[in-house]
């Protein structure tokens, strides 16, 4: 092989690297959001099972003040 064809393949394998890393960086990136995400969700579900609209009460039941 001549060097000018070493020079090229060695230029892309960098430009690959390079590239596989800043995609491993968005997918930790994702993996953190995704995480927090979770996180959010699951507070949430736990304050609305603590509302007290939950109640037990018939669908049909018309509210106090009518």
């Amino acid at each position: 092989m001549d060097e000018r064809r070493i020079y090229e393949i060695e230029k892309r394998i960098t430009y690959l690297e390079r590239f596989v890393e800043e995609l491993n960086e968005v997918i930790i990136n994702h993996e953190r959001t995704i995480e927090a995400l979770k996180a959010e969700i699951i507070e949430l579900k736990n304050k609305d099972s603590q509302s007290p609209l939950l109640e037990n009460r018939p669908h049909d039941e018309k509210p106090p003040h009518y």
